[in-house]
């Protein structure tokens, strides 16, 4: 009886300061055990998607069991203090890239005031080229920085778009007015409401980069995990494959078997790669 009511204890207070927390109308999920660690990663969805998802909520924890404190976020898409759904597609989309990264921004800045001195960011999905292209804006202001992890990253780009909305839906994407709004296919949301800022920041932006530009860019240490049954975004591994010989800062691994959620048993061959190299 003794020993039951100890572990319950300890697992309670290895949890205890983790709680959502809130700033400038944007919220997200800190985990930290009582002895905070020296190591933190910063969290971050995919498309539409919020920061208890399966993956993340799973991430958090399985971090916490290595040591490594988290904040996973929810980006808002222009929604204050944007709720634990799918980013619905009945809304007017105003949002745009630049916000999204401006928000990475100010979490990046609020856990580097915790004292640590270990920095992880690692992105799923849309999230992960968001991370990246977070770095690239910001790597001075980046000093303790070690790794960046990208979790079946998005291969997009800016001429793909252009060539499918030209195709399928007879629309020149580079000619789009900022100022209009349009009804059109729009993240995954069909005749979504969308403003033609909007739009052109997430499919036709020359001040971010798509995955392939991105990591030709950077030089911190990275680490991108595909699926090899990934249906999603199937042809990551083999774009990245091409750019590992000559970027030595770049690892890839496939997880085979894996989705592009890396659900189940895949999850913990995808927590066995970051726990590996986090703890090189």
């Amino acid at each position: 009886m003794k020993n039951t009511l100890l572990t319950i204890l300890l697992l309670f207070s290895s949890y205890a300061l983790s709680d959502t927390v809130q700033q400038n109308k944007l919220n997200a999920f800190y985990s930290t055990q009582d002895n905070k660690s020296e190591s933190i990663a910063l969290l971050l969805h995919g498309t539409r998607g919020h920061k208890n998802l399966e993956l993340i909520s799973s991430l958090r924890e399985s971090l916490l069991d290595i040591g490594v404190d988290s904040l996973s976020i929810n980006l808002s898409y222009g929604i204050a203090d944007r709720n634990n759904d799918f980013l619905p597609c009945d809304i007017h989309h105003q949002h745009t890239v630049k916000d999204s990264l401006d928000e990475i921004k100010l979490w990046y800045n609020f856990i580097n005031k915790k004292g640590y001195t270990k920095f992880y960011l690692i992105g799923h999905s849309r999230g992960a080229v968001d991370i990246l292209n977070f770095y690239l804006h910001e790597r001075d202001n980046l000093m303790n920085l070690n790794i960046i992890f990208l979790l079946a990253p998005i291969i997009d780009s800016d001429d793909n778009h252009k060539i499918n909305y030209q195709k399928n839906y007879n629309i020149d994407v580079e000619s789009i007015n900022i100022n209009e709004n349009l009804k059109i296919n729009f993240m995954g949301c069909e005749k979504a409401l969308v403003s033609g800022k909007t739009f052109k920041s997430y499919y036709y932006n020359p001040e971010t980069k798509n995955l392939s530009e991105a990591l030709k860019s950077s030089s911190i240490e990275t680490r991108v995990i595909t699926g090899s049954e990934d249906k999603i975004t199937p042809n990551t591994h083999q774009a990245v494959q091409d750019l590992v010989s000559e970027k030595k800062n770049i690892r890839l691994f496939q997880i085979d078997g894996s989705d592009h959620f890396f659900r189940d048993f895949y999850f913990d061959d995808l927590m066995e790669i970051i726990s590996t190299e986090v703890e090189k």
